[in-house]
């Protein structure tokens, strides 16, 4: 029997099946190699990252990867220039990046297949410590750092002007560095370089007239011992010869001339500027152009004067002055039209010292004052004398605001601007050296002049007004009774005039105003100095205390003041305190053997000294502290309150330090005795706020070479003190 055929129906569905199948398969065939792309994508990944389970494969085909080296320079290395190369070591195919100190981009990328890598030419800020820092790109687990100390070449400006020099050249460099300049026959010059980046110094060796390349190079305090690089050359034109007198032809000898306005004309050198002065009064200033001048100026009081021109020339060399000539000033009795018309401001002249001859005064000239001069309207009459006084007031003021102008003791005490190379440490150390070599000295050799004259003590000065005459030498006891106010009060004036001439003094209504200031200052410091004494006497060691005007002390404000002055210390170094507190013997409670006087032992005469040495430095500290949040000096108030602030610090200060000497009967002799190690503290903390007071005296010194000096003169003395001390307590008993 044969097979039967499979129904057409069931033939049909498969057919359809198996179109709707292809179908399928055909659309779905991107998606899914889209799908097995991905998986093996993600596969690949996850076998590269080894799981926290499972086992990293090592790959055979690529070096294991390693962090990136800096060779070069080395860490810590100092390098003198702001461009430099750095260098180093890296793994095959590394791309690196050696990252900016300031951050931003990296000072440079490098991605190649060395196994070294460099880049050049990088700029490196100043600083102590700046951070080098080389990472793998994509990986910054892989890096190297290191430090380096940059210190880059200052820069060369020029001289007083861009390209001429009378000596001065100027520059910029790093703030509080020491800049040297160079010239090539090996002429220098220093300077520190100011808060704002400028220096400047004056080549003062055998300078002649010429072109000349000047370098620089510059030592901070975190580079000692190494300087920076040298700068770039730069050619500066010297020029040390002072021009000549120039010629004043207008106006003519014995003219009269307006005070409302005058012209000036005459002769010059070309590109200098000539002023014109008419007796101490700058009058106007004007340019030379192709060898002649003109300025005009008024405001002139009426009178006759001693009119001069004195020109500098474009390197700042100022010469002498033309031929005086006279010269007087009217007011003018009839004004014209034209003249009434043709009036412009003028320039009111404003108070000169006499301009120097010195080839290289680098001064300017005073700038005058633009102020319009009074004028008359057309057709009126001449002015009347009343009218005129006030026109004939205002040239007559030579001075005008001087009560506000700031004196010398407005000038802020201590270092120097903000980041002084000034620090307190260095005020430390100056003070232990003076004690060393000064105080303890003083305390040998005054040991050794008692012994050799039979234990009478030095006295530190000697007694005045006849007080060492006994009473029997005269045939009448003199007997002198003033009142004690008046006393103090003459005192205290006196001693305020001579501080205030511990600098210099000019005719100003200002220095009236100083020595108000003074004499409040040190009224207040004699208070101190007096008032908690007496407070300790009585509060704390339940004695009597008493005040001692000394007139000696007169003689110490006065030699300190001068030393001041003819030394030109400033800050000046000031005394002021005019007397002293005593105690005094009172009688105890009558006892067994009766009343017996109590007598203050040394502990408590040296107690009571170094509460007045311990006042006098307080009161100095918190005056300076004051001071410092005080406004600068620009009014009179604010001048005023600068003053007394500097003069109590200076002069409550300056008493501490003086007293401490121990000498004779003097408060640091009392605490020496009482408690050695009391009398050394306070010494060093004493002589620590003077320093750091006196911070810009010291400053210059060291500058001029001037401080060395000092410190081997203080070594000599301390020396012979010793010899002498070693001398009479040792040698000289055993010849006897």
């Amino acid at each position: 029997m044969g097979l039967s055929a499979r129904p057409r129906r069931s033939r049909t569905v498969a057919a359809i099946a198996a179109l709707l199948l292809g179908c399928t398969i055909a659309l779905t065939a991107p998606a899914l190699s889209t799908v097995r792309a991905e998986e093996t994508s993600a596969t690949a990944a996850t076998k590269s990252i080894p799981s926290a389970t499972e086992e990293p494969v090592p790959n055979t085909n690529t070096a294991p990867a390693s962090s990136p080296q800096i060779e070069t320079p080395g860490n810590g290395q100092f390098i003198g220039s702001n461009r430099t190369t750095v260098s180093g070591s890296k793994a095959a195919g590394q791309e690196i990046q050696l990252l900016s100190p300031r951050g931003g981009d990296p000072l440079c990328i490098v991605d190649d297949s060395s196994t070294s890598w460099s880049c050049n030419n990088v700029y490196l800020q100043n600083g102590p410590t700046i951070t080098l820092r080389v990472v793998v790109t994509g990986t910054p687990g892989l890096s190297d750092e290191i430090g380096v100390a940059v210190l880059g070449a200052p820069t060369v400006l020029g001289g007083l002007t861009a390209s001429e020099s009378n000596g001065w050249v100027r520059g910029t460099g790093h703030p509080q560095a020491t800049v040297t300049a160079s010239l090539p026959n090996n002429d220098t010059c220093t300077s520190q370089v100011d808060g704002s980046g400028a220096w400047a110094c004056l080549f003062s060796g055998t300078l002649t007239n010429g072109s000349r390349e000047v370098t620089a190079n510059q030592l901070a305090s975190f580079s000692r011992p190494s300087s920076s690089n040298s700068s770039k050359p730069v050619t500066i034109v010297f020029d040390v010869t002072e021009p000549d007198a120039p010629v004043l032809t207008a106006p003519s000898a014995g003219a009269q001339v307006p005070v409302v306005g005058t012209q000036y004309t005459g002769t010059g050198e070309t590109g200098a500027t000539v002023t014109v002065f008419a007796g101490a009064y700058s009058v106007c200033s004007a340019s030379v152009t192709a060898g002649s001048w003109s300025c005009t100026a008024g405001g002139v009081a009426a009178g006759s004067y001693s009119v001069i021109a004195v020109q500098k020339d474009i390197a700042g060399n100022v010469g002498p002055g033309s031929t005086p000539l006279s010269v007087s000033y009217v007011a003018e009795t009839t004004p014209t039209p034209t003249e009434s018309a043709s009036a412009t401001p003028s320039v009111t002249p404003t108070p000169s010292p006499a301009a120097s001859s010195s080839p290289r005064g680098a001064a300017a000239f005073p700038a005058p004052t633009a102020e319009p001069s009074p004028t008359r309207r057309p057709g009126t009459s001449a002015p009347d004398a009343e009218a005129a006084e006030p026109e004939a007031a205002a040239g007559a003021s030579a001075f005008p605001g001087q009560w506000n102008d700031p004196t010398r003791f407005a000038a802020a005490i201590g270092p120097t601007g903000n980041g002084s190379p000034f620090p307190l440490l260095q005020a430390g150390l100056l003070a232990l050296g003076a004690l060393l070599l000064i105080a303890v000295p003083l305390r040998l050799l005054a040991g050794t002049i008692s012994r050799s004259r039979g234990g009478r003590p030095l006295r530190a000065l000697p007694s005045l007004a006849g007080r060492n005459r006994v009473r029997e030498e005269f045939e009448v006891a003199p007997t002198v009774r003033l009142n004690r106010w008046l006393r103090g009060g003459a005192a205290l004036l006196a001693a305020a005039t001579f501080v205030m001439l511990s600098g210099p003094v000019v005719d100003q209504p200002a220095y009236l105003r100083l020595l108000v200031a003074v004499t409040i200052g040190l009224v207040l410091v004699n208070a101190v100095g007096i008032l908690v004494p007496l407070w300790w006497s009585s509060r704390v060691l339940r004695l009597r205390g008493t005040v001692t005007f000394l007139p000696r002390y007169l003689l110490l404000i006065a030699a300190a003041a001068i030393a001041s002055r003819l030394f030109d210390v400033h800050p000046a170094l000031l005394f002021g305190l005019l007397g002293s507190v005593t105690l005094t013997t009172r009688a105890n409670t009558p006892g067994p053997g009766g009343a017996q006087p109590q007598r203050p032992s040394a502990a408590q005469r040296g107690q009571l000294a170094a509460v007045r040495v311990s006042a006098l430095a307080a009161v100095a500290a918190l005056a300076w502290s004051l001071g410092s949040l005080l406004p600068a000096a620009t009014d009179f108030a604010t001048s005023l309150a600068a003053e007394t602030g500097n003069t109590i610090v200076l002069a409550a200060i300056g008493s501490a330090v003086l007293i401490l000497v121990p000498i004779g009967h003097t408060s640091g002799r009392r605490i020496l005795a009482w408690s050695p190690v009391l009398w050394t503290g306070l010494t060093v903390v004493s002589c620590g706020i003077l320093f750091a007071a006196l911070a810009p005296m010291v400053e210059q010194w060291q500058s001029e070479g001037i401080g060395m000096a000092l410190w081997i003169a203080a070594a000599t003395f301390a020396a012979l003190c010793a010899s002498a001390w070693v001398w009479q307590r040792f040698v000289a008993p055993s010849q006897r």
